[in-house]
């Protein structure tokens, strides 16, 4: 036997060994499940307006919002500035989907949302603008009557969540346009004030010459 041999090395080779390839299922473990971070949740938005009516109602209705910056978003512009708005809804008449394999479903749900997803400083208007409203026959009087139609418009602070405003509108005809409030932006991107003051920014005739009245292209 010899007295000088020793299987020391081959002990440590072992054992680097064993730590090399559980350092390498942790670093497979890490890459299947990564660690989230609270700094790679970011809000798509800062501002939503949101306009609702009645989900059975057949009357389209549209939002309309100017920014400090003289940009506009309507069913016409549904992306411009920072402002994007999610659809053009217009009341019954798109509620219904249709899937691949031909079968049909009914969303009724009569609503518009704009998401600001950055904000500049200044003034921003909202409006609500009677695109094409239909008036209801009634049997009794054998005439045709325009009956009132309750909109609201909610002003809601993303992160974090805060309704910050709502306010109820009264429609009669077909196109009319009120202003549901205007507020403006610090640099920041907080809301230093508040109003209620008529601002027309839809151009009623222009619109009609232009689109079909279906209250989009």
């Amino acid at each position: 036997m010899n007295r000088y041999f020793s299987n020391t090395a081959f002990i440590d080779l072992l054992f680097n060994i064993v730590v090399g390839i559980a350092f390498l299922f942790i670093i497979a473990f890490l890459l299947i499940n990564p660690v989230s971070k609270k700094n790679d949740v970011k809000s798509k938005a800062d501002y939503l307006i949101m306009l609702h009516w009645d989900k059975e109602s057949i009357h389209d209705i549209d939002l309309w919002i100017k920014d400090p910056e003289d940009n506009i978003l309507s069913f016409k512009h549904k992306d411009i500035g920072f402002m994007h708005l999610d659809r053009d809804d217009l009341g019954r008449k798109n509620d219904k989907i249709k899937f691949p394999n031909g079968e049909v479903k009914i969303i009724k749900n009569n609503e518009e949302t704009a998401a600001l997803r950055g904000t500049v400083p200044g003034q921003y208007i909202v409006n609500v603008h009677v695109y094409r409203k239909k008036a209801e026959f009634d049997e009794e009087s054998d005439k045709w009557i325009n009956e009132e139609l309750p909109v609201t418009v909610t002003l809601i602070k993303v992160n974090p969540y805060e309704e910050v405003l709502r306010k109820e509108l009264i429609f009669v005809k077909e196109g009319e346009e009120k202003t549901a409030f205007r507020f403006s932006l610090d640099e920041n991107g907080e809301i230093v004030n508040f109003d209620e003051v008529e601002i027309k920014i839809v151009n009623v005739r222009a619109e009609r010459s232009v689109y079909s009245g279906t209250g989009g292209f």
